[in-house]
């Protein structure tokens, strides 16, 4: 007795060799297999944990993309306003002070630039921790590509104060009195 059982179980003829190759076949894959469960449980929490794995990694590629599309569009804005940026005077004799991040900061420009800026004609950016001045129309497409990037004043007090001095221009001040 010194063959295994299949060697025994076939000289004895009680199995032949298609069944014993048979049984040989189905523990060949029984081996490959492993020990797989046959409860549903592991498989749901495989399938819950690569579903949680592909909605951090969507979320990720998502965050990639707006990421990429931000720098394009401050590329956008350094390109035009690299290419239409009115250069500021050198010999500026007034002070244009404006706000930013609320922070009080200041220009020297020319009476021409300050006109211009009164009447929209050109605009203040900040690019790259720069300020510039732009064309308006340029401005309003930078604008739609970063809404923060052009510095805008403060159009309600102005008004405010433009209403208050029309109130008062009813009442003339005499020119003629003597102190």
């Amino acid at each position: 007795m010194a063959g295994s059982l299949k060697d025994q179980l076939f000289k004895a003829g009680i199995a032949s060799k298609k069944q014993i190759k048979q049984v040989e076949l189905e523990q060949r894959k029984q081996s490959k297999q492993g020990s797989k469960p046959d409860n549903g449980q592991h498989t749901a929490s495989v399938e819950a944990a690569r579903q949680e794995k592909l909605q951090k990694d969507r979320a990720l590629n998502e965050a990639r993309k707006q990421a990429q599309v931000q720098r394009a569009g401050q590329a956008e804005i350094r390109q035009l306003v690299d290419q239409h940026r009115i250069r500021l005077p050198k010999d500026g004799d007034i002070r244009y002070y404006f706000i930013s991040q609320d922070k009080v900061k200041q220009l020297w420009i020319n009476a021409d630039l300050q006109r211009q800026l009164a009447s929209r004609r050109i605009a203040l950016v900040c690019v790259d921790d720069r300020f510039e001045l732009v064309p308006y129309e340029i401005a309003e497409r930078i604008i739609q590509r970063d809404p923060n990037a052009v510095i805008k004043e403060d159009t309600e007090r102005r008004d405010k104060i433009a209403a208050e001095e029309a109130e008062y221009e009813q009442f003339q001040i005499p020119d003629d009195l003597d102190w």
